[in-house]
């Protein structure tokens, strides 16, 4: 009797184990399916990168930028949206970019120097500065820059409606409207100057 109640408790735990296995098997695979959609769904959330090669080369779209009535073609790659307006701001050397944005993406922009660019006291290149709708602050990762442009890539989240790209001079450095002033205020000075000279004149005489 106690020679068949042995056999039939290691039978039972035979079978028990077998159960475990299986159970514990697709758990297993339970959880790295879970991981793997989990990093598949991290992949879907990443913005996709423009296709720029080594060379700064690719397929590049070209934005007229207008200021005081002169063009100045910005180049620009975008995915997740779409770039609407650019504008210059000389108050705050600022390059702003309005986007209709549909999911996470990245503006590229290819920069000339004669329009917007970034340097230090000494002369050499800086880094640009950007924002997302005037609050978010992301640093812009940038090409090797060339002797005439500087090329960034700035990433932006869904919804995100505009980019300012700020640096430290823009054009017109020099504005006609401020030439103009300056223009009238030192023919105004001449002309006080004359004045006041010849009265000076006529009170000696």
């Amino acid at each position: 009797m106690d020679y068949k109640a042995y056999t039939l408790i290691g039978i039972l735990l035979l079978a028990s184990l077998a159960l475990v296995v299986p159970i514990g098997t697709t758990y297993a695979q339970t959880e790295d399916t879970a991981t793997t959609n989990a990093t598949d769904a991290a992949t879907t959330d990443e913005a996709a990168v423009p296709a720029i090669n080594a060379t700064g080369g690719g397929e590049w779209t070209t934005f007229d930028l207008t200021v005081e009535g002169q063009t100045h073609p910005i180049e620009y790659m975008i995915t997740g949206g779409s770039v609407e307006n650019m504008t210059i701001h000389g108050e705050n050397q600022t390059l702003g970019v309005t986007l209709n944005s549909m999911s996470n993406g990245t503006l590229a922009l290819r920069l000339p120097r004669e329009v917007i660019d970034s340097k230090t006291v000494e002369g050499s290149d800086a880094d640009f500065a950007a924002f997302i709708d005037n609050a978010e602050y992301e640093e812009p990762g940038e090409i090797e820059p060339a002797e005439n442009t500087r090329t960034l890539l700035i990433g932006f989240p869904a919804g995100a409606g505009s980019i300012d790209v700020i640096g430290t001079s823009v054009i017109p450095e020099f504005s006609t409207i401020a030439v103009i002033v300056l223009a009238i205020a030192i023919v105004g000075i001449v002309i006080a100057t004359a004045r006041h000279g010849r009265f000076n004149i006529g009170q000696r005489m």
